[in-house]
């Protein structure tokens, strides 16, 4: 409660800084005669307007990204065969490793089993795991993939990790590596120390450097916002429209039209809810399409007369002139 207080007091002061408001007597007239609560409203409005990001936005570094947390980003390009690791502290990155001559599979992105490519995309970074088989050097790192977006796409396989060299000192060959990446041994502790302490991202391109700007992140923030407050206003028609109809399929099981038949039944009931959303990120998602494909993943906390939710959610967005559309959600 304290949190979500002082994000309040923070966003109130970004306003008043913006002059949103021409005084502060506006906002004080909607507290005295509709409460708090009415207060809330009028300043979830200004989350859904680009202007409010841009100016929120304007000193961090976003190329990476926008992240809420202190993270680490590994950034590997298949091409040139080099791997970096970044820390996002705070909007400000910081490089902290490199290792060039890296091994990845083969060229292209993974589609099915077996194909010994490794993956373009974006993926969530386990802590160091012991593998049991020398061939993968002292310790490895397990990725995500295949997220939700992958299994919606169709694409198959798994353990696609970071590792080390075979501890006999056999070189790696490409094609040997079935995908993964692989990491010289001495390097690799350096590697664990700067990914160990905070949330830990794989971030995979192939040839183009695949990088964000100012506009897109601040076009997808009020986005989410914009979809956050249809959500809570039981809104259909908005909140649809947010959605891929040709691609989406919810947790990769439903149809769009089978989701969108079950939210026009629950939003039919005009439940009072409340939709809390904080700890957000938004990651360039890389891909050979080369479209303006996002990770968005954020701490949702739900409270409505049937149902209560707290956790991570994660939605996969591509980016069509301003609006965003929903590819798949988890």
């Amino acid at each position: 409660m304290l949190v979500e207080r002082y994000k309040l007091f923070k966003i109130i002061l970004a306003l008043f800084s913006l002059a949103v408001f021409a005084n502060a007597s506006e906002l004080a007239k909607i507290y005295l005669n509709q409460g708090i609560n009415a207060v809330e409203k009028v300043l979830e409005q200004e989350l859904s307007k680009k202007d409010f990001w841009l100016d929120e936005i304007k000193d961090k570094n976003v190329s990476l990204g926008y992240y809420e947390e202190n993270v680490a980003i590994v950034l590997t390009n298949k091409s040139d065969k080099i791997i970096r690791v970044y820390h996002y502290n705070n909007g400000k990155v910081e490089k902290k490793f490199i290792q060039k001559d890296v091994l990845t599979g083969l060229a292209g992105d993974k589609e099915v089993e077996g194909d010994l490519k490794t993956p373009i995309g974006f993926y969530e970074l386990g802590k160091k795991f012991y593998p049991g088989d020398p061939y993968y050097g002292p310790f490895a790192f397990a990725t995500t993939y295949p997220n939700v977006l992958d299994k919606t796409l169709g694409k198959t396989g798994g353990g696609i990790w970071i590792h080390g060299y075979p501890l006999d000192g056999t070189r790696l060959d490409t094609y040997k590596t079935r995908g993964c990446i692989a990491v010289q041994n001495d390097l690799l502790e350096d590697f664990n120390k700067l990914v160990a302490d905070r949330k830990a991202y794989a971030m995979t391109e192939e040839k183009n450097k695949v990088r964000a700007n100012h506009e897109e992140i601040a076009i997808l923030l009020a986005n989410l916002f914009a979809w956050k407050d249809s959500w809570q206003k039981s809104d259909i028609k908005k909140y649809l429209s947010f959605y891929d109809k040709n691609i989406f399929k919810h947790k990769n099981k439903f149809s769009y039209e089978q989701f969108a038949k079950n939210k026009e039944r629950i939003f039919a009931k005009k439940e009072e809810k409340t939709i809390k959303f904080s700890d957000l990120s938004i990651s360039p998602y890389p891909n050979e399409k080369n479209e303006k494909i996002f990770r968005i993943g954020f701490y949702e906390d739900y409270r409505s007369t049937n149902y209560k939710f707290k956790g991570e959610k994660v939605l996969y967005v591509k980016l069509v002139e301003d609006k965003m559309q929903i590819l798949a959600e988890q």
